[in-house]
């Protein structure tokens, strides 16, 4: 008793309904994650999901982080769904899938003539000598598996339609396998570095359940910006991958869209900043490095104070193209300036201190989920191949001819008509 109840139970599993609800919970709070920023800080949901105007009456940063809207695709809820669909399909592909394909290959034979009346489409031909083998020589041309038994055939052709549905079973499951794989190994963070440094990663943002960050040492070689119209177009990072001895093991340039792939490491140019600048006091013969700030009416222009003699000036730097705009201490424009120039007389801006930001990812899951993604498309695809089979009986003055499939009826209808015209053409000709 209690083993019937546990395989009824099981049953809901193969049920079609429960899979496809999972199938659409999953795809909604997917969804919900591609809408809500993943993997930011409480500040960032504080600040873009105010408790005082919180979207559709109830979204607001509580709601976000104390469900795990905020990391959806790595909470205990969502990899559930993800099992509970997995098995969903590895249950259906077992009890239904492979039972159908097995029971595809097998040859069975119509031996009565009622049986022919349930068909989709049949006809009767009268019986000649040579017209059964004028049959099988037409559809052997058509590319169908014959088995013969006496006076009764079978056919069919298009197993690979009864194939695919458990290739786009097992294409999910490795979609699955994948996306449940990024949850516990993978890690992202985000370095913000100036010019000629030598980092390790040290500021993660996210960290899965399983991962160990690995120890990469990369050179930041240059950087630079590119412009467009007075605006910026591209920026640049040329970095080094060195090893534990500071030999380099990889050079690259690397852009907006244009990563650097290492061991399955990304590194992605996402941001850049100036930090400050460097002047020479030549009466001193030293050099000092001046911090940049940040002007509040645009993040990309900057400016910091330099005093000569009691006398205050103002630089401000609006673009990273080695100039910068002079101003004295009541606010009045003096010059346009290029790096080497002098500020004053004992004052020389010597250079300009960039540093660029850099979004490092890890995730071994990315390849497995394209494996997957490519083949649903190829087996969803071929799972729309017809699978057609074909009965024929033969008696001494009648030979019945019927055919069924499982897709495309119109097709295969119009391709059994043309089957029995050129037949009946043949049979004309033989009479002739």
């Amino acid at each position: 008793m209690k083993l019937l109840k546990i395989q009824n139970s099981l049953k809901i599993f193969t049920d079609l309904k429960f899979a496809i609800s999972i199938l659409l919970i999953i795809a909604g709070f997917s969804s919900l994650g591609s809408f809500i920023e993943q993997d930011e800080s409480v500040a960032f949901y504080q600040e873009n999901y105010p408790s005082a105007k919180p979207i559709y009456g109830f979204i607001d940063y509580n709601f976000i982080t104390n469900f795990g809207i905020d990391h959806i695709y790595r909470t205990w809820w969502f990899l559930s769904l993800l099992i509970i669909l997995g098995i969903c399909l590895i249950s259906c592909t077992i009890t239904r899938q492979f039972p159908l394909f097995i029971r595809s290959k097998e040859y069975f034979f119509k031996r009565k003539k009622k049986s022919f009346n349930n068909l989709p489409f049949f006809i009767k031909l009268p019986g000649n000598y040579f017209l059964k083998e004028l049959i099988l020589l037409k559809i052997h041309k058509q590319h169908f598996y014959i088995y013969q038994n006496k006076n009764i055939v079978y056919a069919y052709k298009g197993l690979i339609g009864r194939i695919s549905p458990i290739l786009v079973h097992f294409s999910l499951i490795i979609i699955l396998f994948g996306s449940g794989l990024g949850a516990f190994q993978n890690f992202k963070a985000q370095e913000i570095l100036p010019k000629g440094e030598l980092f390790h990663i040290q500021n993660p943002i996210s960290v899965g359940w399983l991962t160990s960050i690995p120890n990469i040492n990369v050179r930041i070689n240059d950087f630079w910006v590119e412009y467009e119209n007075n605006k910026t177009h591209q920026f640049y990072s040329n970095l080094s991958i060195l090893d534990n001895y500071g030999n380099e093991s990889l050079e690259q340039t690397i852009s907006v869209n244009n990563p650097l792939r290492y061991k399955n490491i990304d590194i992605y140019q996402s941001d850049w900043n100036l930090l400050g600048i460097r002047m020479k006091q030549i009466s001193e013969n030293k050099v000092y490095e001046i911090p940049l700030f940040p002007l509040q009416q645009n993040s990309k222009a900057w400016i910091t104070w330099i005093e000569d003699r009691k006398e205050k000036y103002t630089i401000v730097i609006d673009q990273l193209e080695n100039t910068f705009l002079i101003y004295d201490q009541d606010g009045k424009f003096i010059d346009i300036k290029t790096l080497g120039e002098y500020i004053t007389k004992k004052i020389q801006l010597i250079d300009i201190l960039p540093a660029t930001g850099l979004l490092i990812k890890y995730d071994p899951s990315i390849p497995i989920i394209y494996i997957g993604f490519g083949l649903l498309m190829i087996t969803s695809l071929l799972s729309y191949l017809p699978y057609t089979q074909l009965w024929i009986l033969n008696k001494t003055k009648k030979i019945w001819v019927g055919g069924l499939t499982n897709r495309g009826k119109i097709q295969v209808e119009i391709e059994f008509e043309n089957l029995i015209r050129s037949i009946e053409i043949e049979l004309k000709k033989a009479t002739l």
